[in-house]
């Protein structure tokens, strides 16, 4: 997605990170700087004031190098205090005038009818539906589907390889786990954390909590399994003993 304007992004951690690199890939924007909060900034520059090459400006003096005329932001961070952290920051960034954009990977699978708010990023192999509503500051990890018809509310956090069936609900400030399925036709309430692997077939309440037991440890080592498992080696022209 292209942009008049070049943008400054916000984060110095992981996820901004990973931002970073996917709009260098595409070359979706121009980006100028990084920004954060000034008590961050000296720790996570460790003192060189650059990041990936490029300055790095504290956020509260942002309108003196970078003012909101001439640039547009982007908050890339992550999914704190279910996505509140990241909430606020848009919230602050637009009081002062800033316009926040989004990325799209361009090998994503959409079309015509991509339906989404601002400050949104959605990774490669996401596939949206017709019919879909993304809202505003939504993240989509890689490989998850957004069915036909569903809703995707404000300020949501999806990891990589969900599956979200057609007209499905997802309520404001949402986080979903690694590979998680929500049923179709159902309502997730606001702010429910579904952790990875869950299986959601009923509408929730808000602030609901959902986690899938882990995989229990076997109860041979690997060198064992795979000594007791194998099969001999047969076909090869020999006669077994």
């Amino acid at each position: 997605m292209k942009n008049m304007k070049p943008i400054v992004i916000f984060g110095l951690g992981k996820i901004s990170d990973v931002v970073y690199q996917h709009i260098v890939r595409d070359q979706s924007f121009q980006v100028l700087a990084f920004t954060c909060d000034r008590q961050w900034l000296d720790q996570a520059t460790i003192g060189k004031g650059t990041h990936q090459g490029l300055p790095v400006i504290a956020f509260e003096d942002l309108e003196k190098t970078y003012p909101p005329e001439s640039v547009d932001l982007i908050i890339a961070m992550g999914y704190q205090n279910l996505n509140a952290s990241r909430l606020q920051k848009c919230a602050e960034a637009k009081a002062r005038g800033y316009h926040l954009v989004s990325y799209v990977s361009p090998k994503a699978d959409y079309g015509h009818w991509l339906n989404m708010g601002e400050n949104c990023v959605i990774l490669d192999g996401v596939g949206i539906q017709p019919g879909a509503s993304i809202g505003n500051n939504v993240f989509i990890w890689n490989n998850s589907l957004i069915g036909h018809h569903s809703t995707i509310k404000d300020d949501c956090w999806i990891a990589a390889g969900v599956t979200i069936g057609g007209s499905t609900t997802l309520g404001e400030r949402c986080f979903v786990g690694l590979n998680a399925t929500l049923g179709g036709e159902i309502t997730v309430g606001a702010d429910n954390l579904l952790g990875g692997a869950s299986l959601i077939l009923k509408s929730t309440a808000d602030k609901s909590v959902f986690v899938a037991a882990g995989t229990e440890k076997f109860r041979l080592d690997s060198p064992t399994f795979l000594r007791m498992t194998s099969l001999p080696a047969m076909g090869n022209g020999q006669k077994k003993d």
